[in-house]
């Protein structure tokens, strides 16, 4: 009975993995929950096992969640998202020093043209709004407000 609960585990997770990539934390977690009743022992095994044809691997997960977000988001925030999804400070560290990153200044003043945001022309309402959306995406309040002011580099 354990050996085929741990098969299915194994299986449990190559099928999760088939949709999209996993941390390890989330794939232990995803195990955790399941109807079966999986052991600690047994999800170490499976995870050994996904883990053994890197199927699962962090600093990958790390290098393509900094790549694919570094527009979106700031470096904080960022961080913030993958040690809530397990990924450990050192791989973060080295998956942001590989990805060419984008300067905070850069990125506030995309995505105040994105959203068509003109300091001039911009009545308070505007501005908070503008301020906020940015302070959600983990920009620092310092830089926000310098820009939301000149609207360009000084």
């Amino acid at each position: 009975m354990d050996q085929d609960l741990y098969k299915r585990a194994k299986l449990r997770c190559m099928h999760l993995l088939e949709k999209r990539d996993y941390t390890e934390k989330q794939l232990r977690d995803k195990l955790r929950m399941s109807k079966s009743a999986y052991t600690e022992d047994m999800i170490d095994q499976a995870l050994a096992y996904v883990k053994s044809f890197r199927y699962v691997d962090d600093a990958r997960y790390a290098r393509q969640y900094v790549e694919c977000m570094r527009l979106k988001k700031s470096r904080r925030q960022i961080e913030q998202e993958l040690c809530q999804k397990g990924v450990d400070r050192e791989l973060i560290r080295e998956a942001m020093e590989e990805c060419q990153e984008i300067g905070e200044e850069e990125q506030i003043l995309a995505w105040m043209q994105k959203k068509q945001y003109d300091p001039e022309t911009a009545d308070r309402k505007e501005t908070q709004k503008m301020y906020a959306f940015l302070m959600r995406r983990g920009f620092q309040s310092s830089e926000i407000t310098r820009l939301l002011k000149t609207g360009s580099f000084e």
